[in-house]
């Protein structure tokens, strides 16, 4: 079997994958600065429950924030994966496309996170709603 020649991108291409790396490198911190807040909103919801919710209310937002806050790390993993090897197609000879399919393979995990994420979300607004404004009540 014939081994693929390897290829190398030019410096233009490589700025590119630079530029990509970084911006998928901040999403990906801001990934982890999300879960850390909602973490901790959740976390406070349940020591000192806000007194203005009715008493069935407020654990389950504490619930929801705490699920919530899983997606957001594991897609700020995820994109700082892709960042890494991004950045490693520009920096390293020998192995870009070994790189960048690694990168691309983190970054569709990425996005089905972060589908995942967004439909928790929208489940959750939903179950907040309905714990917010039961019927009859």
């Amino acid at each position: 079997m014939a081994e693929a020649s390897p290829h190398e991108f030019n410096a233009a291409d490589d700025a590119t994958f630079l530029s990509l790396a970084s911006s998928a490198a901040r999403v990906g911190v801001a990934g982890h600065g999300l879960g850390v807040c909602l973490a901790a909103a959740g976390f406070l919801g349940l020591i000192h429950p806000p007194f203005h919710l009715p008493p069935h209310a407020a654990p389950v937002i504490a619930a929801i924030c705490l699920v919530g806050a899983i997606p957001p790390f594991v897609a700020g993993r995820q994109l700082r994966a892709a960042a890494r090897s991004l950045r490693a197609v520009a920096t390293t000879e020998g192995d870009d496309v070994a790189h960048l399919m690694t990168a691309t393979d983190a970054l569709q995990r990425a996005f089905t996170t972060l589908i995942v994420m967004l439909s928790v979300y929208v489940l959750g607004l939903a179950v907040v709603v309905a714990v917010m404004f039961p019927k009859g009540g």
